[in-house]
């Protein structure tokens, strides 16, 4: 099936949308309201699964949401007196099936050729991505693992969603953002996003079409996301725009990150979702981040990394992009893509946040902290925040790491559970970097650090317990601080209240 006309969608205007959007409103088709069949989402496009998800949908009833959800959320076709019952009179069904948004099945029945998702509130209009081609994509898993991790914890005045695809990102952040651009070099994808802006009643959004920074050229942002094509690109496969980074995969990204620099405001943060081919025989990761960001000298780095993407599973579950019943082309497509890893050396992917940060004026630094899979943890910003204060204040220097007031962070536990003397140092769901393992001599520093008002008198009374001078331990305690400040294990203390 062809992707549907996005133009003719456009042509309904600011004013049907809106209109639109408030009826969907009004008859409760919220957040709420479809969060307990998310877990349809993934499954609704697949034949094996396609019969469970209507039936499933079909028991909701009548009521105007429960039709919405079916016909808009879900590809499960009703009837034209149900879909009149979902659009009320401010959207007639006439025009709905004229622009395309709705079509009509071979039985007369009417439902959505396109993927209409919620993000909290917010409503996404996107491409089924089953069909391939320049599909654009809505709201996705990861999306929604970079939304959380992006949102800002106060109102910045202006962000940017590079490759926005649908406008996700840009949609959640339009509530803490004075202004948002949000760019993408395919057209689709831009007309999708505006045509989203227009759903939710936003004003603050603002849709441009172009490749990488050439939309915002001269403009600095507070902050940035993108999630950029990172797959990488057999000969065989046709260029899709939204997919593939180039025939390694992160030729693209590396681009992005070598004009990144002059378009982050002081003090700007840009945030994207990567996974990067891991191939022996090139660098660390980090020391190719930060040579491609080597032009913007004033940037630290932050590769948050977890569990590596097995390649096997990543060419199976790709190839299902324009091949969902799974037949002989999507095998082909499958072992074709596994066999061009093969000979290309790409053994994994390996997934990341990657954050870049300009400013303050501190010597920068480049870091990589291993992580958990955002499945495992509640994502949000808050940890990201907090590795990059503890870098920060390493990178000061001892001396201001002696005046520092730190305490063990909520969520951090350290226990000592067998008799080898190993510490485990265990973090909750609200820490996204791994737990580590350490010993008692750190726990017991660890300790007299969280409990002193300043670090420099902890190693004072560590002194006293060990009936050596300070000048002594000084050096090993301030490395021992050091190493506990970048593993999560301590943290700047919050202001004292007034």
């Amino acid at each position: 099936m062809a992707l549907p006309d996005v133009d003719a969608c456009v042509a309904l205007g600011a004013d049907g949308w809106r209109a639109l959007g408030r009826r969907l409103r009004a008859i409760g088709l919220t957040g709420q309201a479809v969060r307990p069949f998310d877990r349809f989402a993934a499954m609704a496009n697949r034949p094996l699964h396609a019969p469970m998800v209507k039936w499933n949908l079909r028991r909701l009833g009548d009521q105007p949401r429960a039709l919405a959800t079916r016909m808009l959320v879900f590809w499960d076709a009703v009837t034209p007196e149900q879909a009149r019952t979902v659009l009320g009179d401010e959207v007639p069904l006439e025009r709905m099936l004229e622009i395309g948004l709705l079509r009509r099945t071979s039985s007369g029945d009417v439902v959505s050729p396109f993927a209409l998702r919620l993000l909290g509130d917010r409503y996404v209009l996107g491409d089924d991505l089953s069909l391939g081609g320049e599909a654009v994509m809505g709201v996705a898993p990861s999306t929604q693992a970079l939304v959380r991790v992006a949102r800002p914890p106060g109102r910045l005045r202006r962000a940017l969603d590079l490759g926005c695809g649908a406008g996700t990102i840009a949609l959640a952040l339009a509530s803490t953002c004075d202004q948002v651009v949000a760019t993408d070099i395919n057209p689709r994808a831009v007309a999708l996003a505006r045509i989203n802006v227009w759903l939710n009643d936003l004003v603050n959004v603002d849709c441009r079409v172009g490749d990488l920074f050439a939309p915002v050229e001269g403009e600095t942002f507070d902050l940035i996301t993108s999630q950029p094509p990172f797959v990488p690109r057999d000969d065989a496969s046709p260029a899709t725009t939204a997919l593939f980074g180039g025939p390694r995969g992160d030729e693209l990204v590396l681009a992005l990150l070598g004009r990144l620099g002059p378009h982050l405001a002081p003090g700007g943060m840009a945030i994207l979702m990567v996974e990067w081919p891991v191939i022996d025989g090139d660098r660390p990761l980090e020391e190719r981040v930060g040579a491609a960001l080597k032009g913007s000298p004033d940037v630290s780095t932050l590769v948050l990394q977890w569990i590596d993407t097995d390649v096997d599973e990543h060419c199976a579950g790709y190839a299902t992009v324009g091949h969902p019943w799974q037949d002989e082309a999507y095998e082909q497509a499958a072992i074709r893509r596994r066999d061009y890893f093969d000979r290309a050396g790409i053994r994994a992917l390996r997934p990341t946040f990657t954050v870049v940060r300009r400013g303050p004026p501190l010597p920068a630094w480049t870091a990589t902290v291993q992580g958990r899979h955002p499945r495992e943890v509640r994502v949000s910003r808050a940890p990201i925040d907090a590795m990059i204060a503890a870098r920060d204040l390493v990178a000061q220097g001892r001396g201001a790491l002696k005046t520092a007031r730190l305490r063990v962070p909520v969520g951090v536990s350290l226990s000592q559970p067998g008799d080898t003397g190993d510490v485990e140092a265990s973090l909750d769901a609200r820490h996204m970097s791994a737990a580590v393992k350490t010993n008692a001599a750190t726990r017991k520093l660890v300790t007299y650090v969280h409990e002193a008002e300043r670090v420099e008198q902890a190693v004072e009374r560590l002194a006293a317990s060990e009936g050596v001078t300070v000048s002594e331990i000084a050096d090993d305690a301030l490395a021992g601080v050091e190493r506990a400040v970048l593993f999560g294990l301590l943290e700047l203390a919050a202001p004292a209240a007034s």
